[in-house]
């Protein structure tokens, strides 16, 4: 089974930093320039390979933006 990775869809994401709290390994940051807005102004994004696959920032994320995919053998 290949390993699974968060992808995001920033159309509805709104920034709320919840699946970066959530995350076990600490493999999200929300560094990434987003919406400018008021409230609005960053995306979570991975960093480095700490990702483990387990889906956890998926499951916690209130707009569900995030889906999990299964990564391409080289």
């Amino acid at each position: 089974m290949n390993k699974k990775y968060p992808v995001f869809d920033y159309t509805d994401c709104m920034s709320c930093s919840i699946c970066e709290q959530a995350c076990p390994v600490s493999a999200l940051t929300m560094t990434k320039p987003g919406k400018q807005g008021k409230f609005i102004n960053v995306f979570p994004e991975l960093v480095g390979d700490d990702c483990i696959g387990c889906g956890i920032c998926a499951k916690n994320c209130p707009m569900d933006v995030i889906t999990m995919q299964e990564e391409t053998p080289a």
